[in-house]
């Protein structure tokens, strides 16, 4: 009885301890509480300093027009008038091109190549690292690597122009081949990317599963389509999304090869912007293509995730 009753009064003596906590241990209380977001606050902050304060300067540029006597408010004035720029639109039907030729390509390819090295193949390291080189390498790199190459009487003059054709070709100088080549140029850097990623995650698919498939008399195709396909569609998605937003913002290797050139055939939308920009001082309608072709990349991009259906 007496062991009951020094029980109770143990028991009241916690909860009013418990009751009567100092400012100290409440906020240390809090802190366990709220750990996990403290620790993230530090990223968070320079995310929104790296990222929304530029966005959100970039917006306020594109709602004013800058000359030489300062600056003036027009509202949206900047987005009408590229309702009705021709070197805009141009520019877009252009990156339209390069965006959907390159990222087809690439991941078509790099898809094939996974593959292939998913089997059991001789020297499979190897020929993994030796795939991944182009993606390690910075954009001026490739890009003069391929000016080089694309140069007259240069290797691949060398090896197409003279032999086929008996001449040089303009490769970067006319019109007709300027666009096919910087693709090239960005396939061979970009295709690396799909392998890698297709690669892990073709194998991360559960070997019972396709064996369970074979004993079942499923064939190569139809382990391809039921099987391996639905693993993937999450990456496939997520390589789509981050090579689509990657091409749209191609500048570098556009830059060193043809500056948008020759005429406006390899235009791209970033190399209008900087144009307009830097040669024409137009800081205003040039925020406003940033801004409108920020507009298209998130649209895109909830597009794929809508239509495949996927979650992250």
């Amino acid at each position: 009885m007496a062991t009951d009753t020094q029980f109770g009064s143990a028991s009241e003596d916690a909860i009013v301890s418990a009751g009567d906590e100092g400012p100290r241990e409440r906020l240390l209380l809090w802190i366990d509480d709220h750990l996990k977001w403290l620790l993230t606050l530090p990223a968070v902050l320079v995310l929104f300093s790296l990222t929304f304060v530029p966005l959100l300067r970039a917006l306020e540029i594109s709602l004013h027009n800058y000359i030489p006597t300062g600056r003036r408010f027009v509202g949206i004035g900047n987005y009408v008038d590229l309702l009705s720029n021709g070197d805009f639109h141009t520019s877009l039907w252009v990156t339209f091109k390069f965006v959907v030729a390159a990222v087809g390509v690439e991941f078509l390819l790099g898809f094939a190549i996974a593959l292939l090295l998913n089997k059991k193949i001789k020297l499979r390291g190897l020929w993994q690292t030796l795939i991944l080189i182009p993606m390690i390498l910075s954009p001026t790199v490739i890009g003069l690597i391929w000016r080089l190459l694309y140069a007259p009487s240069g290797l691949l003059d060398f090896i197409i122009g003279q032999p086929l054709l008996g001449q040089n070709v303009g490769w970067i100088s006319e019109p007709q081949f300027a666009l096919i080549s910087v693709i090239l140029t960005d396939i061979w850097q970009w295709t690396p990317l799909v392998v890698l990623v297709m690669f892990a995650g073709l194998q991360s698919v559960p070997d019972h599963i396709r064996e369970a498939a074979i004993m079942d008399g499923a064939s190569r195709r139809q382990r391809f389509l039921h099987i391996t396909l639905p693993y993937l569609k999450s990456l496939i998605v997520l390589v789509l999304i981050i090579r689509v937003v990657d091409a749209l913002r191609v500048f570098a290797k556009v830059y060193i090869l043809t500056r948008g050139g020759p005429g406006s055939s390899t235009n791209v939308i970033s190399m209008q912007m900087y144009r307009v920009a830097f040669r024409f001082s137009n800081y205003g309608e040039a925020a406003a293509m940033a801004v409108s072709l920020l507009v298209v990349v998130l649209i895109l991009a909830m597009s794929f995730v809508k239509i495949a259906g996927v979650e992250f």
